[in-house]
């Protein structure tokens, strides 16, 4: 009797640069997760930058996936915060894998600072949490909870000079796990 074979996980298909997802064109890969890729695009006419999340397959044909990938659209245009990521177009590939654009964030991931740095500055720190305070804040108010808040899952903004300090403030990314 011959032992089992494992199942090789087969590579997601990747979107390539200049091919249009709805309105927008792909200008490349973002990042990678369990849950699928995040591409870079632009509306090819009016120049608007965009982030764009497809759905891995294997969850693209989990009803219960899509059903959670939608609420996430959903939830964070119930919610409407400006430290949550803004959520405001929703599709399907020809594949069959499902995908949301959203607004795309220049900025870097809170796990990511921490890392490089072994720490955030208090000054730094404060009104980080001050943001994250709002935005669950905010969705608690609409009945939604976050449930997986953690480092990775916020992304920080850095904006004009404040008194001579950068103004950093945080997006929360991910609010589908809600």
């Amino acid at each position: 009797m011959s032992a089992p074979t494992a199942e090789l996980p087969t590579a997601e298909p990747e979107l390539s640069p200049g091919e249009l997802i709805g309105e927008y064109q792909i200008d490349g890969k973002v990042g990678q997760g369990g849950f699928g890729i995040v591409y870079k695009a632009i509306h090819p006419l009016i120049g608007k930058q965009v982030a764009i999340k497809v759905l891995a397959r294997r969850f693209s044909a989990d009803p219960e996936m899509v059903s959670r990938f939608v609420a996430e659209a959903r939830a964070v245009n119930q919610i409407r915060n400006r430290y949550i990521i803004d959520i405001f177009s929703f599709g399907q590939l020809d594949d069959g894998r499902h995908y949301y654009v959203m607004e795309l964030i220049d900025g870097e991931a809170l796990d990511a600072v921490i890392e490089r740095s072994g720490h955030v500055e208090l000054v730094d720190a404060l009104p980080i949490l001050r943001g994250i305070a709002k935005a669950l804040d905010a969705a608690h108010a609409k009945g939604i909870a976050h449930r997986d808040l953690k480092p990775e899952n916020v992304l920080l903004v850095r904006g004009e000079e404040l008194g001579g300090r950068e103004d950093v403030w945080p997006k929360l990314l991910d609010v589908g796990i809600a």
